[in-house]
């Protein structure tokens, strides 16, 4: 089995995963709203739970996209991240009006961890210091 069919093979684990997580935490704010909108507290932990809806929507649409486009194919802002976003605040949004702006609160702090934890791991986009050609004395050479 090449290195490509079983990185193919673990984002579409990936993808089902995610793609059924997510199925699971709408379904249960939407049987539990009557729990998430009993008390402030629990409106917030509703938000907190949208939250996790974001993640494991872009998780499911970013490995679906590795499928289709090849493993170098990175979520973008525009198309992925704001899609999950809003899907994510409308499932809250439908729970209670409060889950929606904690879930949009806990989805940029989510983002904000999965983008340093995946910096971490991929390190795409940086240039190494030694790479980088350092030009010293600052006059002209001839004179």
């Amino acid at each position: 089995m090449s290195a490509e069919t079983k990185s193919g093979s673990s984002n579409l684990v990936s993808t089902v995963i995610s793609c059924i997580l997510s199925l699971v935490i709408f379904a249960t704010m939407r049987f539990y709203s009557s729990w998430i909108t009993a008390t402030q507290m629990n409106t917030i932990v509703g938000g907190f739970i949208g939250s996790w809806l974001f993640v494991f929507a872009l998780t499911a649409v970013s490995n679906m996209e590795m499928l289709v486009f090849g493993n170098d194919f990175q979520a973008k802002f525009i198309p992925e991240i704001v899609t999950c976003l809003t899907l994510a605040t409308v499932a809250s949004g439908v729970v209670h009006r409060v889950c929606a702006t904690t879930c949009v609160f806990f989805c940029i702090c989510a983002l904000y961890f999965v983008n340093r934890i995946s910096n971490k791991y991929h390190n795409k986009g940086s240039i190494a210091t030694d790479q980088i050609p350092i030009r010293r004395g600052g006059g002209k050479k001839n004179k």
